[in-house]
């Protein structure tokens, strides 16, 4: 992956399974082709809010609309270095996660569960879960400190 637009690292993500020619031109390791459902924006919008330049590669911030689908986001943070992204910081609402917390009686029927989740390219760790919406300063600052 070039370093392009933000839509062209998204649309990445759908092209990467149906276009293998697509997905082989890219770098091998890059998290997007290891983890295609986690990164994928689904139904949610998205933006670029902010790319950070380090000294480990340049940090890119997408933040995602309203909740929406099976893998809806709040903040996507990853490491792009020499084209691939190497490693991810997702703050997420995944409904299966929300269903054991509700089933567990750990959250309400109108609650949701939010989790933090590092993707590097041999494992996913979830860092954590919260029962409160995630604000984005505190996850920028994660994100620095976890990717760098």
């Amino acid at each position: 992956m070039t370093r392009r637009s933000l839509k062209v690292f998204l649309a990445a993500a759908a092209i990467a399974l149906a276009a293998p020619a697509t997905a082989q031109e890219r770098p091998k390791g890059c998290l997007i082709e290891i983890w295609p459902d986690f990164f994928s924006p689904g139904p949610q919008q998205h933006q670029l809010r902010e790319k950070l330049v380090t000294d480990a590669g340049e940090i890119y911030a997408i933040e995602f609309g309203p909740l929406a689908g099976e893998y809806a986001k709040l903040y996507l943070f990853f490491l792009d270095h020499d084209g691939c992204e190497r490693k991810a910081l997702i703050v997420g609402s995944f409904n299966y996660i929300t269903e054991i917390a509700r089933e567990n009686g750990e959250i309400g029927l109108r609650e949701r569960r939010y989790h933090l989740d590092l993707f590097d390219p041999d494992k996913h760790t979830t860092l954590e879960f919260r029962n409160q919406v995630p604000r984005y300063e505190e996850m920028r600052e994660m994100a620095l400190n976890l990717l760098r």
